[in-house]
């Protein structure tokens, strides 16, 4: 009688792992759902992006010149005459 039940519940899983794994429907709602945290995350980070754009467009229209100097500086490694770079190389 053991082995009875043990067959029968045994039969419903593998039923239900067919149905479940052969259904395309239910494949599918499995990549959407995938999908839509990739998605989620690539929004926010897509935000804070936005965000930090729309904070650098207000410094150049507040003070252009300024934020030219920090971008030539910070950006492109400019120096003002009389200064000197250096350049740290990080050992392995």
């Amino acid at each position: 009688m053991e082995n009875k039940k043990y067959l029968i519940a045994l039969a419903i899983c593998l039923g239900f792992i067919f149905i479940a794994l052969g259904n395309q429907h239910f494949r599918r709602m499995i990549i959407y759902r995938r999908n839509r945290k990739i998605l989620i995350i690539q929004v926010e980070e897509m935000r804070k992006k936005n965000e930090q754009l729309s904070k650098d467009i207000e410094v150049f229209e507040k003070n252009p010149e300024k934020a030219y100097y920090k971008m030539a500086r910070e950006e492109f490694g400019m120096i003002k005459e009389g200064e000197v770079k250096y350049h740290f190389i990080k050992k392995k």
